[in-house]
């Protein structure tokens, strides 16, 4: 894979990640419109790795506050077994299922946007005072994120509003969940391939977008949470699912 198309996949990686605008989603639409091809192995490795020291590095101010509330760490580690198990059976087959009906895909992107335009704090929970209920329940919403459009750090933000979490409170809860359920990922992909040799040189680009664009994303969305909620993601979901159903309405 040449470096222009490792940084590219990178810097999506590193964006979708985190913003609610679904990854999946967008890789699965940006290959119908241009040859990004599929990555590699050691790429993909390196594209979760760049984007788990990003959430680590933006999370490093939180640390104390965790580390004095060890019952923190007990409802994430509760949250992340729901989606592990779902992932281990599910993920291969939810992706035959919509890798190939960009329809779905685009529509799934444009109703969630939807639901992001009328969504509203309506608790002042915090990441000390959500019970082991809501974790389980928070991470038992990200099966759903298996479907291309929901998006992971969406459906996590959006479930733990819903259960009373205050907004900002609900990001660095997502954050929290990303740490083990992308390291889970990359221990799952190489399980998965254990037999096929990596080879990081022609990736490590790839790892720099993914690490650098993760960071921007992790503050950015923390940033835009506090001041202004889901809704500025909300209108550019809709936005790109509508723009993406006419397009394959033209297409066909």
């Amino acid at each position: 894979m040449d470096t222009t198309r490792s940084i590219a996949l990178g810097l999506i990686q590193g964006l979708t990640e985190f913003f609610p605008i679904s990854s999946s989603a967008h890789l699965l639409l940006l290959r119908a419109l241009f040859p990004l091809g599929e990555a590699s192995l050691s790429l993909d490795v390196l594209l979760h790795g760049g984007t788990w020291i990003a959430v680590l590095l933006v999370f490093t101010p939180f640390i104390s506050r965790v580390l004095r509330r060890p019952a923190i760490l007990g409802k994430v580690i509760l949250a992340t077994i729901p989606a592990g198990i779902f992932g281990y059976f599910f993920e291969e087959e939810v992706e035959r299922m919509f890798r190939g009906n960009l329809f779905i895909v685009s529509g799934t992107l444009l109703f969630v946007g939807c639901v992001f335009l009328f969504v509203r704090e309506r608790g002042n929970k915090t990441l000390e005072t959500t019970t082991t209920k809501d974790a389980f329940l928070i991470g038992l919403s990200q099966a759903l994120a298996l479907i291309p459009g929901v998006s992971r750090s969406g459906i996590t933000i959006l479930v733990g509003i819903g259960l009373g979490l205050q907004q900002a409170e609900a990001v660095l809860f997502s954050f929290l969940l990303s740490l083990t359920t992308i390291g889970g990922a990359v221990i799952l992909i190489l399980a998965k391939h254990a037999q096929e040799a990596l080879s990081f040189r022609d990736a490590f680009p790839g790892f720099m977008a993914a690490l650098g664009s993760g960071t921007f994303s992790c503050v950015v969305l923390l940033r835009l949470v506090r001041e202004r909620g889901l809704a500025p993601f909300g209108y550019y979901r809709i936005i790109v699912g509508a723009l993406f159903l006419v397009f394959l309405l033209l297409r066909t």
